[in-house]
């Protein structure tokens, strides 16, 4: 990240009015989670608002900052003059998680039918979305045939080795799993991947497995932090609350996170973190403003319901209980934070 920070530095100096440089800048920002850095790039380009890659740069934006159905709306008004892959994703992507998930599958089919045949790897991607919309339903026959399709779309690609890794998982299927995760970090020494072999010895009740693995990702994710980054902010978030069981920590980090970006991901881990804090009254009203945002997502209803039982709401909790299994009747297996 640093060598990647200088680099802009070094070219924007050198191409001041390069416009896709601007561009590029704000989108690696935005996944960055620096919003506002982003809508400073965006700002230099004012001139260009009707054009279809800044439209679709702040759409991005206002995805981060939980404002859902104006995104969508923006992504479909994009999606009329610009109708490719990419949009299309986007707009899928959306759909699923308001609960849209027949309408999300269809359009990520009809994102698969616009990518060349010399862009396969923008294929295999597409298919790992399909896969995991699948999988967070609970549905894993069609996620791994999803999953097959990329890797013999586009072989040897470490994204698709780690989607399957977490489908062996959650298939109780640990030795390859593992397996495969230590393969993935041959090719690449993401500190995501430390995190998630941790959570995985962690499901299978081997915390001493674990340890050493999340030691790894919180070495990472606390230095990239002490440089000023961003990014691993929700990780460490979710590493504090769910494998060092540290409340306090936890807080910290989410509400680093969501001073960034309110959203209803943001707001739910802070409410998670809230509850592993034993702060229950708090955590309620947290997870209150995440279930405004309309997200259907099994674990964030799993998380609802064990707050509203913690705060002596049982009926409510027993609703959002319900709600988690008829979204994914599978969903406290094995997963990985994302």
């Amino acid at each position: 990240m640093e060598k990647a920070g200088a680099a802009f530095e070094k070219a924007l100096a050198s191409l001041p009015e390069s416009v896709d440089l601007y561009l590029l800048h704000a989108s690696y920002n935005l996944k960055l989670h620096r919003l506002e850095a982003a809508k400073s790039e965006l700002a230099k380009l004012s001139f260009m608002n009707e054009d279809p890659k800044v439209q679709v740069l702040k759409a991005d934006i206002t995805v981060q900052e939980g404002n859902y159905n104006a995104a969508a709306t923006r992504y479909q008004h994009i999606i009329e003059k610009n109708r490719t892959w990419d949009n299309l994703s986007r707009l899928a992507y959306l759909q699923a998680k308001l609960g849209d998930f027949d309408d999300a599958d269809r359009l990520y089919q009809e994102a698969e039918e616009g990518i060349s045949a010399k862009d396969m790897r923008s294929f295999a991607w597409v298919e790992l979305q399909r896969g995991y919309l699948a999988l967070s339903q609970g549905q894993y026959d069609a996620a791994w045939n999803h999953y097959r399709q990329a890797d013999q779309a586009y072989s040897g690609y470490w994204l698709t080795q780690e989607y399957m890794a977490e489908w062996l998982g959650a298939q109780r299927n640990f030795d390859t799993a593992s397996a495969f995760y230590r393969q993935i970090m041959a090719c690449t020494q993401r500190p995501e991947l430390y995190h998630a072999l941790g959570d995985l010895y962690l499901f299978m009740g081997k915390p001493k497995l674990a340890a050493p693995w999340h030691d790894k990702a919180l070495t990472v994710y606390l230095d990239s932090a002490r440089r000023g980054e961003v990014q691993y902010y929700h990780h460490l978030a979710s590493l504090y609350a769910d494998a060092r069981l540290d409340g306090a920590q936890a807080v910290k980090w989410a509400r680093k996170d969501i001073q960034l970006r309110q959203n209803a991901t943001t707001r739910d881990a802070l409410a998670w973190a809230l509850f592993r804090d034993g702060q229950y009254p708090a955590a309620l009203d947290e997870i209150k403003k995440a279930l405004s945002y309309n997200w259907q997502d099994a674990h964030l209803f799993f998380h609802a319901a064990m707050i509203h039982l913690a705060a002596g709401q049982t009926e409510e909790g027993k609703r959002y209980l319900q709600k988690a299994v008829s979204i994914n009747p599978h969903y406290d297996t094995f997963h990985v934070h994302r």
